[in-house]
């Protein structure tokens, strides 16, 4: 008779836990009280969200789940986005959700730094361009591209979803496929805002609790791990990493927000500073930290923990894995000093490459790029072509010499 009682009651409580792993809850009211619904991802219009309009109050999200809500019902207007528990909604969304979109970030395809697109502003692949790797890119964050998009090109396993109504990414969109040659009148020089995202795959790999976006399987070995601290002396809020690639919405409340870094022998951390997207001026970390430097503290908006694996070949720079396909720009010779990740586009200032106006003594070009520099801004007066990589300028006089720069792949 008790193995009777016992049983149920176990799988009941089984099944609770799951759907609280697996599933956000609403609130009508702030401090999580009040009518709730359980949402597992997907979009919800307002007739959708088993919650009343305009009611949502406050919202418990299991790590490696994001929320976003909308002003308006069918996904419209003003929208914001959450990855932690949040008791009570500020900034006037208190009773201001008319829509919602659940997503886990759980069993996403693997991060690969070499799958990026590439967009151009004329058709065939011409004219401006720039590269963007896998995210949400609005309006102010398009720049030169917004409402310039004619073409694009697809390296990876991506596709583009493109909004031409909207600046923030919402309401309704037009998904690619592949790449786009020369885009119809609907499409060309209307991009407001877009997505550059993984096609759907079938997982192959499980990933380790509460680390979503490694490209890692899970392992118990505390040594295939890196720890983040928000204070020095590893102390404050942290944040364990297995080896993968971490952009800012992964980092959550630690975005520009680190302080120290607890790294085991085995690997290495590549930090961004003042970036969330992998992308600008990046310092490799390969040993503990217990407090960084002004450069580095609350500054780190994305970063990459790797294992440690470099070039035997003493003349390339020992920081990057042999399977990256990325310009890399040195302000110093021989590979030293600051450095950035550039990929393929016109860059017509050096700030816009990430890097620093007069400033470039090395660089890292990967078989089939190649780069051409520019004496000024804007790709104006002398230019110089580069096809290897370069440990130094001295000979050719370009040394600290370049103010716009553009990057092409073969």
């Amino acid at each position: 008779m008790c193995k009777k009682i016992i049983l149920p009651a176990v799988f009941v409580l089984l099944c609770t836990t799951i759907l609280a792993q697996n599933n956000v809850a609403f609130f009508e009211q702030c401090n999580y009280s009040g009518k709730k619904s359980y949402l597992t991802p997907g979009s919800y219009k307002g007739y959708q969200m088993q919650i009343d309009n305009d009611k949502l109050s406050s919202m418990q999200i299991p790590t490696g789940m994001r929320v976003t809500i909308y002003e308006h019902d069918d996904f419209k207007g003003r929208s914001a986005t959450y990855t932690a528990n949040t008791s009570c909604l500020t900034d006037g969304w208190d009773d201001n959700t008319s829509s919602i979109v659940v997503e886990s970030m759980y069993n996403q395809p693997a991060y690969n730094q070499n799958d990026y697109v590439t967009f151009y502003n004329d058709c065939y692949s011409k004219g401006y361009s720039q590269s963007l790797r896998p995210g949400t890119y609005y309006g102010n964050q398009l720049g030169s591209l917004r409402l310039n998009i004619s073409s694009f090109t697809v390296y990876g396993n991506l596709r583009v979803r493109a909004y031409t109504s909207s600046d923030n990414a919402s309401g309704y969109s037009s998904t690619f496929e592949t790449s786009e040659s020369c885009l119809s009148s609907s499409y060309s020089d209307k991009i407001r805002s877009l997505v550059v995202e993984y096609k759907p795959t079938q997982p192959t790999i499980s990933y380790p609790n509460n680390q979503p976006g490694n490209n890692y399987p899970s392992n118990n070995n505390s040594s295939s791990y890196a720890t983040i601290y928000t204070d020095c002396n590893y102390s404050g809020s942290s944040l364990r990493l297995a080896p993968g690639y971490y952009q800012g919405d992964k980092l959550g409340l630690m975005k520009f927000d680190i302080s120290s870094l607890e790294i085991p022998s085995n690997l290495r951390a590549k930090v961004y500073i003042n970036n969330e997207y992998l992308s600008g001026t990046s310092y490799l970390i390969s040993e503990n930290t217990s407090c960084l430097s002004n450069t580095l503290n609350n500054r780190i908006g994305s970063l990459v923990i790797e294992e440690r694996s470099g070039y035997s070949n003493p003349q390339y720079p020992q920081s990057q894995d042999q399977n990256v396909e990325k310009v890399i720009l040195y302000s110093d010779a021989n590979f030293k000093g600051l450095s950035a990740s550039v990929l393929p586009g016109t860059y017509g200032t050096m700030e816009q490459a990430g890097f620093i106006d007069d400033n470039l003594s090395s660089l890292f070009l990967p078989p089939g790029y190649r780069v051409v520099l520019y004496e000024f801004e804007n790709f104006r007066g002398k230019n110089y072509t580069i096809t290897v990589t370069k440990s130094g300028f001295s000979i050719s006089g370009w040394n600290d010499k370049t103010s716009s720069i553009a990057i092409y792949r073969n």
